[in-house]
């Protein structure tokens, strides 16, 4: 028999099908709750979520337990959690139904806005833009899947700043079964459009929680709060985000959905250029492949970068490094250059015919971009400590424009500890890599481990 553990406090060590070490609570939902476990056998913290007993003998809970475990084992995103195992076992004296996912190391979008923590426009367009990513991918399944309750306290910003859209116990597939009328409602009030409470959902939908949780996350204020008495969300006129995000957040809370936008792709070239010359530039996520693990590489031994002691000064080969590895605004808009990208007379006239059309927003998302990496690269350069990861996976993200950099996802050990992280990088170095390949980063401590990748080559 199992101890005796409560969901507002685990107060003794319980383990969970002989495996799973409960550590403390992480949520509570209306059917399920989810906790964070250490799995013994692998030594890695893992998302135990668990269907209340009680809810096991409601049918509708058990089906949307049991949809969201279906529906994870097939995808394949960093910015999805992924799924490890399923089980039952004993659980406040009664049978249960587990879940085992990853464990997402960060805060909510909720905790960010609760705390007031001050966020750079170019940090909120980027994590608008690569959740827009996870949006596209989860949208172009066959089915298409959808989320159904996407809210600031379901988005996590992992500590490099990327972002993991998690709870999908809302999830449905938009094919249905003959025997599915989709009556079912779930969502969170001021987050989900009107369809939704008739029951029928569509990618639309998602993409209308997503403007509302961005239109909280910029305003500090609930949407609610700007419901009108006609029902709508009505945005504010002097949003301090300006144009074009504000015009993008207006269409995708449109009350009728054949006036909002309808897929991510569409709003993601909205967001990077303004105009339809972008719109031809959307594409599918490409989904990474099943985690086969870190191999081994046969590879000649790592070259260490040397760095030096703590605090480094930015001074001669380390703000070399830095230029190096913030990649220049130019490097950005060519990211598909080989080698050393000079910028010359052909590509000083294209920017200026680009800048014009897109009424400057296209130097204004690569500067950006440039400003924001460096402005986080600086940190490990002066006080980071070096270690050697090992290559778990990479896959490409568009940044704009049809341009894109391939984010590598490692591990690493320090102390004892395997830890995760991942950092974007030129495609031209990244094809060079292969899975289980040595890297050397950095890493903050005091930061929750956050690190960056310094390999060049």
């Amino acid at each position: 028999m199992l101890p005796r553990a409560h969901v507002t406090g685990v107060t003794a060590p319980v383990l969970v099908s002989d495996r799973y070490e409960v550590i403390r609570p992480l949520g509570r939902g209306s059917f399920a709750h989810t906790l964070l476990a250490r799995d013994v056998r692998l030594g890695r913290q893992v998302a135990l979520k668990v269907l209340h007993p009680r809810a096991g003998h409601d049918l509708k809970a058990y089906e949307l337990f049991e949809r969201e475990a279906a529906v994870l084992r097939e995808l394949r995103h960093p910015g999805v959690p992924a799924i490890h195992a399923t089980f039952r076992a004993e659980w406040e004296g009664a049978d249960a139904a587990f879940l085992v996912m990853e464990y997402i190391e960060g805060s909510s979008l909720a905790e960010i806005i609760g705390e007031r923590r001050h966020l750079e426009l170019s940090d909120v367009l980027n994590l608008f833009i690569e959740l827009l990513g996870v949006l596209d991918y989860i949208h172009s399944r066959v089915p298409p899947v959808l989320h159904r309750d996407i809210k600031p306290a379901n988005l996590i910003v992992r500590p490099e700043g990327s972002p993991v859209l998690v709870d999908f116990g809302a999830v449905r597939n938009v094919f249905r079964a003959p025997d599915d009328d989709g009556s079912t409602i779930v969502g969170t009030y001021g987050y989900m459009p009107y369809e939704q409470y008739m029951g029928q959902a569509s990618p639309s939908s998602d993409l209308y929680a997503l403007g509302a949780t961005f239109l909280h996350l910029i305003t500090g204020r609930a949407p609610p709060e700007f419901m009108t008495t006609a029902g709508r969300l009505e945005v504010p006129a002097a949003l301090s985000c300006g144009e074009p995000l504000r015009g993008v957040l207006v269409r995708l809370l449109a009350p009728a959905q054949s006036d909002r936008f309808q897929s991510a792709r569409e709003v993601r070239a909205a967001l990077v250029a303004g105009s339809t010359l972008a719109a031809a530039s959307g594409h599918a996520v490409v989904p990474a492949g099943p985690d086969a693990g870190v191999g081994i590489v046969n590879r000649e031994p790592l070259e260490p970068i040397v760095l030096g002691p703590t605090p480094r000064p930015l001074t001669g080969a380390n703000r070399l490094l830095l230029g190096q590895l913030t990649h220049s605004p130019w490097q950005l808009m060519n990211t598909q250059a080989r080698g050393h990208s000079e910028f010359g007379i052909v590509d000083g006239v294209l920017l200026v015919f680009f800048s014009l059309i897109t009424a400057g927003i296209l130097p204004a998302i690569f500067f950006s971009l440039y400003f924001s990496r460096r402005k986080r690269y600086k940190k490990f350069l002066i006080n980071g400590l070096p270690a050697t990861a090992s290559i778990i996976d990479m896959q490409d993200e568009k940044i704009g424009f049809d341009e894109k950099l391939t984010r590598v996802r490692y591990e690493f050990e320090v102390g004892g500890r395997h830890r995760r992280g991942s950092d974007q990088v030129l495609p031209a170095i990244a094809e060079n890599w292969e899975r289980g390949e040595a890297i050397q980063i950095l890493y903050l401590p005091d930061r929750n481990f956050d690190s960056i990748i310094i390999s060049r080559s």
